[in-house]
């Protein structure tokens, strides 16, 4: 991947770390009227927790003709519990030095609402390079009940709507059913899932689970660390795939996950090919739950 085609992708970034904080090779497909309603069961059995996570951002590794030689910065993830739906808002903001001494800076927003049902979901994404729009994405994308198709319709950056293949997931579900997975001692799992990240569909991600990363050299963690305290914890490897890409492709992109049993991730690793970007928590602050 070349440095111009991570400009697209950085819209990708915000959507795809807040969807599986807020969000997933081989494996366990579930599908069907009676597969939804076990997915909807072992969604709920997952208690995940409203915070506000701040990490720091920096390069882990460029690999040669990448371009890239030094990136720092920071995100912002929060996960609000509306009572009905889950509320993910998220900003990455990164500067980025090139090996010809060009730098640049990115700023990138994402806001999704997503219903507990796992039926609905509202997203916005808006990426920003040196302080112009580069590219900002709006709409929302309904699923049929029992496991069927679906639609996602867009509003920016034009009037765009396509189906959804039946069995597709939306974030924070996919979410509590990796996290169940993993519980369960399931070690790689497959879902498709949308989140409104990219124009032509849903993303098949696959996820391996196996035992958290060593924390060796892990930053000191501000504020409500009781939230990271006495829950089980899981290294899990995601690799991202176009639609129809599986097996014929390598992935787009993967993420390595520190992921606790209550959702809240201690760090991440995003990784493009070329180069492969480090996300360590600093600060957590836990969120109020509404009473319903």
């Amino acid at each position: 991947m070349n440095t111009l085609s991570f400009r697209r992708s950085r819209v990708q970034i915000a959507a795809h770390f807040a969807a599986v904080c807020a969000v997933l090779l081989l494996g366990l497909w579930i599908r069907g009227a009676d597969a939804q309603q076990q997915q909807l069961a072992q969604q709920q059995d997952v208690v995940l927790v409203p915070h506000r996570a701040t990490y720091d951002m920096k390069l882990n590794v460029a690999r040669p003709n990448s371009g890239i030689v030094e990136v720092n910065g920071r995100m912002v993830l929060e996960m609000v519990d509306s009572c009905e739906a889950w509320e993910v808002k998220q900003r990455i903001k990164l500067k980025f030095l090139r090996n010809d001494g060009e730098e640049f800076d990115t700023d990138s927003s994402f806001t999704s609402y997503e219903t507990k049902d796992g039926l609905q979901l509202r997203f916005s994404v808006r990426n920003i390079q040196d302080q112009e729009v580069e590219e900002e994405l709006r709409g929302h994308a309904d699923l049929e009940p029992n496991g069927g198709k679906g639609r996602a319709s867009f509003s920016l950056p034009e009037a765009r709507s396509f189906e959804l293949p039946a069995g597709t997931l939306f974030p924070t579900t996919h979410l509590a059913l990796i996290i169940r997975h993993a519980r369960d001692g399931d070690k790689s799992v497959s879902y498709s899932v949308f989140d409104g990240a990219r124009l032509d569909g849903a993303f098949t991600v696959n996820a391996v689970i196996g035992k958290p990363p060593r924390a060796a050299g892990a930053p000191a963690v501000r504020g409500d660390v009781s939230l990271l305290r006495g829950q089980p914890a899981w290294g899990v490897r995601l690799a991202f795939f176009a639609a129809g890409d599986q097996g014929t492709a390598n992935p787009e992109y993967e993420l390595a996950l520190d992921l606790l049993g209550n959702g809240i991730a201690r760090s991440m690793l995003l990784d493009y090919g070329d180069f492969a970007v480090d996300a360590r928590l600093v600060q957590i602050q836990a969120l109020p739950r509404p009473r319903c």
